[in-house]
């Protein structure tokens, strides 16, 4: 079996482990809210006009969809650093 015997070899290992983990972990967040979307769903018969503006606001960028980017740029730079 071979190994990483070069620095470059060593930090691609790395950061394609912590891209990895990040997936997995932007994964289990991105289930979670949608769960959480859908009891919104569920529970909203009636909602104030502020809280659905507010509520609007807050669906942009959550940090599951912030981890999720983060892990495709690190894994970019795995492939990258791999050249």
């Amino acid at each position: 079996a071979g190994s990483a015997e070069s620095f470059e070899d060593r930090l691609a290992l790395v950061l394609t482990m912590l891209g990895l983990g990040m997936l997995g972990t932007a994964g289990i967040l991105l289930a979670d809210e949608v769960r959480a979307m859908r009891q919104r769903a569920r529970d909203a018969l009636v909602r104030p006009q502020w809280l659905e503006a507010t509520a609007d606001l807050l669906n942009g960028l959550t940090p599951a969809r912030l981890l999720l980017l983060m892990s495709g740029f690190v894994l970019f730079l795995a492939v990258h650093v791999s050249r």
